[in-house]
């Protein structure tokens, strides 16, 4: 299979699964609300997609090392679509949702850290960049988190599931011929270990402060698009608003390879997780609706500059055969524990305090994870400036 041709299904794995996630995440919370759960509730059923990323990310990466990633890439796609067509018969009834939830949640944690592993392998293998490639999946997501908020305009939140479930469906079909590479195909060779990375004092401290960071977007995720609607904007209005803020997502992953070249992975941390808590204090101020579209332009730092400079981070400290782990504990320590924790700690802060108080929280949550990225940065030699 020819360069072009690998990096043409790569990218169009990311342009359909993040389609996916773009119908999902600006508008998971509202259709539970049309669904008539109160916002702890809301809070929990969000909580329990990150949390299924807690284990499920490790287990699969183990499994891929016999069954390889392809298969269990397109199992897992297959089995979050069968998930979505079961949330259909839920009925509103908060037990079966959470089931379901937890179900395709599960599934789906197979997905991304697997194909992410095989495109930063890829990546490597051609001098290609990670970021170019990974940047379609910003742009998918921006087409569904508008396109989504068109059809819940003029349909109603009946468009949520069937237009998630199309998506999946397609993300399988495409699983089936992507470059997954030598080191994701199943081996009876002897397991490489991961003791003497996880010795690592840095790495910890690193994942730390990412879970923080991850869980100071838990507001964020589970009722950015309630609380602007409460401001007066319409669903619409605020599917644009998700959608400008990837828009700036993507023009990072476009250039982020040569920030990283030019400042070194340690200061685009830190200066990802300082404008992340800036973002949050924004939105919590809530000073205009001008202010607001301007905000959303960090998501550029909180989430590309964060991702790409973690991508980088572990795959230095997760080589060859380990990288598929390395991605997968990453995944569900900072995306799975973290996301977890901040939806919960969201749900019940909102309940409690309201909005803006549980918005500025975060910003605080992700000051705190600043402090620990800094410490991990000190203990673990940093990366240097580097050519990628």
């Amino acid at each position: 299979m020819g360069i072009e041709r690998e990096g043409g299904w790569l990218a169009a794995f990311y342009f359909i699964y993040f389609c996916a996630l773009g119908a999902f995440m600006p508008y998971w919370g509202p259709w539970l609300h049309a669904q008539g759960q109160t916002p702890l509730a809301i809070g929990i059923l969000t909580a329990a997609v990150q949390f299924s990323k807690v284990l499920a990310p490790n287990l699969w990466g183990w499994l891929s090392h016999f069954w390889g990633s392809r298969r269990i890439v397109m199992l897992g796609t297959l089995l979050t679509a069968a998930g979505f067509l079961a949330l259909e018969f839920s009925a509103g009834h908060f037990l079966v949702i959470l089931l379901i939830t937890l179900a395709f949640s599960f599934f789906w944690a197979a997905t991304l850290p697997l194909v992410d592993a095989a495109t930063m392998d890829w990546a490597q293998r051609r001098s290609a960049s990670y970021g170019r490639i990974r940047l379609w999946g910003s742009i998918g997501f921006i087409v569904l988190s508008l396109g989504m908020g068109v059809f819940i305009s003029h349909w109603g939140m009946g468009a949520f599931l069937p237009g998630i479930l199309v998506f999946l469906v397609l993300a399988w079909w495409v699983s089936r011929h992507l470059p997954y590479g030598t080191h994701n195909h199943p081996s009876h060779q002897r397991r490489p270990r991961m003791s003497p990375v996880l010795r690592d004092a840095g790495l910890w401290f690193f994942l730390l402060a990412g879970l923080l960071e991850q869980a100071s977007h838990g507001v964020y995720y589970a009722f950015y698009s309630i609380y602007a609607e409460a401001h007066g904007l319409s669903s619409s209005s605020v599917g644009m608003l998700w959608g400008f803020a990837v828009l700036c997502e993507v023009a990072f992953f476009w250039c982020g390879d040569r920030f990283i070249r030019r400042f070194g992975v340690p200061l685009v941390f830190t200066a990802s997780f300082f404008l992340t808590a800036l973002r949050w204090g924004v939105i919590a101020w809530w000073p205009g609706l001008l202010w607001i579209v301007l905000v959303q332009s960090l998501h550029a730092a909180s989430y590309a500059a964060f991702h790409l400079a973690a991508v980088h981070w572990v795959s230095e400290r997760f080589p060859g055969a380990l990288r598929a782990r390395g991605m997968a504990l990453y995944a569900s320590m900072v995306y799975g524990l973290g996301g977890g924790i901040g939806a919960l700690a969201a749900g019940w802060s909102w309940a409690q305090w309201g909005g803006q108080l549980t918005f500025a929280a975060a910003g605080l949550v992700a000051l705190l994870a600043s402090v620990f990225l800094i410490k991990g940065l000190r203990v673990s030699p940093a990366l240097e400036k580097k050519t990628i």
